[in-house]
């Protein structure tokens, strides 16, 4: 995992953050990571664009011209087999 160093923090905001980290009973990393996850989140845009990628390199993945079995049959034929 990486790790970030954030510089030029006011006091006052260290402050803050130390006070509902004890009223949260969590540390001050934890509350800065939980803050950092929530802003790096995907929006719905970006969620629909990578899943337009993907199908897109399925398609493009496709021998054209051979019958292609879509995998949930592969899978369910493994299974019951």
């Amino acid at each position: 995992m990486g790790q970030i160093l954030v510089r030029q923090l006011d006091d006052a905001a260290i402050e803050r953050l130390k006070i509902r980290a004890r009223e949260r009973k969590t540390s001050v990393e934890a509350l800065a990571r939980e803050a950092i996850y929530k802003a790096a989140e995907m929006t719905a845009d970006e969620k629909r664009g990578l899943v337009r990628k993907m199908l897109d390199a399925g398609e493009r993945a496709k021998v054209r011209g051979v019958s292609q079995t879509p995998g949930w049959m592969l899978i369910r034929e493994d299974r019951d087999a």
